[in-house]
């Protein structure tokens, strides 16, 4: 059923991850990999739009994310921080119009500073996600995978950080704080940005690469908090099976391309097979489709449908 959400209504979401105040999170590997009471990895792939938020919550999986990267390439558009607050957050409301999972929303570098980060969380929450990811890159920001990043000083993220739990409303809100300072200054820079993250108040830590699996587990077993791991088709980080991250202890993993490139590449077959086969389409599609039927039912025409039959004029004469 489609659910028409009342985005300016404060909900009280429900949190991503549930991390107890009296978790002991404090840099050894057993304490990390033990350190939250919820058992298991949340698994969180991405889309850019709500057809494939859409897809995603009938598959099965329990958590949307709402990558950057992907949103853009629906404006075809790089990720390189062309959107503004309104274009992302009006992108999560429509996510959240047609979903009830959970949303964490990629709120990049919260578009700006303290100021405008308060405003962007309000945005967010009225939009109706469950969290929000916020990366210590300078403006204008890159996607993580790219070269040419810069990041701001561990004081000016803090603050940040700081400004998103004085402007939330509601408490369940969670902040995933992402550095990509990895690709300037080498790991031994990620464990005290993130450990002054989590002082802060962030709730979930993420570290972009590039790094090694040894690395990974490494940084996963000395984080002062619960862990978000990127599995990136840009291979800039070790893709790693979610069963083998949770035996290190990472508990959400964010998979942020693999709907848009997968998107992509299909829709390139498609154009090649409407070029070079007359425009006839009948035999890719008894394979390489989804049908009609199946295209109507996974936009809600169901529902549509019911509400005309209750409540619109009686059109079967």
């Amino acid at each position: 059923m489609i659910e028409f959400a009342m985005s300016n209504v404060p909900l009280l979401t429900k949190k991503i991850i549930e991390d107890e105040g009296d978790n002991d999170y404090s840099g050894t590997e057993a304490q990390a990999s033990g350190g939250s009471n919820q058992p298991g990895i949340v698994i969180a792939p991405g889309c850019g739009d709500p057809l494939g938020a859409v897809l995603i919550e009938r598959a099965g999986f329990e958590v949307c994310f709402m990558s950057g990267y992907a949103v853009e390439a629906t404006y075809g558009r790089p990720d390189v921080g062309l959107l503004t607050l309104v274009e992302m957050a009006g992108r999560a409301a429509q996510i959240c119009d047609v979903t009830s999972i959970p949303l964490i929303a990629d709120a990049d570098t919260g578009y700006g500073n303290v100021v405008n980060v308060t405003r962007t969380t309000r945005e967010f929450e009225r939009a109706g996600v469950a969290a929000i990811q916020l990366e210590d890159q300078i403006l204008p920001k890159k996607c993580g995978s790219m070269k040419g990043k810069g990041v701001v000083s561990v004081e000016e993220m803090v603050g940040k950080i700081k400004a998103v739990i004085d402007a939330r409303t509601d408490p369940n809100l969670q902040i995933i704080a992402r550095t990509d300072i990895a690709a300037i200054e080498g790991m031994n820079a990620v464990s005290d940005r993130l450990a002054a993250y989590r002082e802060a108040g962030a709730d979930l830590l993420m570290a972009l690469g590039p790094y090694s699996e040894a690395e990974v587990r490494t940084f996963v077993a000395h984080a002062t908090g619960p862990v978000a791991y990127l599995n990136s088709e840009s291979f800039t980080m070790p893709m790693l099976p979610s069963d083998q991250l949770e035996s290190m202890g990472v508990k959400l993993l964010i998979l942020p391309l693999s709907l848009t490139m997968s998107c992509i590449h299909a829709m390139q077959q498609t154009l090649d097979v409407i070029r070079n086969n007359k425009a006839d389409t009948r035999a890719f599609a008894a394979h390489s489709m989804a049908t009609w039927a199946d295209c109507n039912e996974i936009t809600g025409i169901d529902d549509i449908m019911r509400i005309e039959r209750s409540f619109g004029p009686d059109r079967s004469r």
